[in-house]
């Protein structure tokens, strides 16, 4: 039996892991982060080139 003027004290939540999919899903998202900033400097917008400048990897189209 519960004493009226003290309050009951909350039972903590049940921790719960991850589920599998959720893991590889994170672990994909990580990779794709990874792979594009591994490739962002290898980007070359699509153009033919007219005249080359004096800028490295800027053309004229």
């Amino acid at each position: 039996m519960t004493c009226p003027s003290m309050p009951e004290t909350p039972h903590p939540a049940p921790r719960r892991r991850l589920a599998r999919r959720h893991v590889l899903m994170l672990i994909l998202a990580c990779e794709v982060m990874v792979v594009g900033v591994a490739n962002a400097d290898r980007y070359r917008p699509p153009g033919i080139v007219v005249d080359q400048t004096v800028t490295r990897g800027n053309v004229i189209t």
